[in-house]
């Protein structure tokens, strides 16, 4: 579970910066249909984490498709659904990476 408080830490350093960041970000957008805040910040946790997993060779393929569909949905400016894809897409990516702290085998 230490990789699992290691990443925790680093999600959080990030989000100090993302939300910094995210409202940049929605500003930027805000001519035509934008992204929340949230969502924005959501998406920017999820492709670091998803980054994160994939460095540590603890990347799982559920993960990386949330991350796909959180990133089709921020094309069409689904905030809604943005959110929800990318907070699988980091909650898989946390438990790949949180795997790695367990036996490959079982003694009985």
């Amino acid at each position: 579970m230490n990789v699992f408080r290691v990443a925790v830490r680093i999600v959080a350093a990030g989000s100090v910066l993302l939300g910094i960041a995210g409202p940049a970000y929605a500003a930027e957008n805000a001519a035509g249909a934008a992204l929340t805040t949230d969502a924005a910040q959501a998406l920017s946790n999820a492709v670091f984490v998803v980054d994160l997993a994939k460095g540590k060779g603890a990347l799982w393929t559920t993960a990386a498709g949330a991350l796909t569909q959180a990133q089709e949905a921020a094309k069409k400016q689904d905030s809604a659904a943005v959110i929800k894809h990318a907070a699988a897409a980091s909650e898989q990516a946390f438990l790949g990476m949180a795997q790695l702290g367990y036996p490959l085998t079982v003694d009985h």
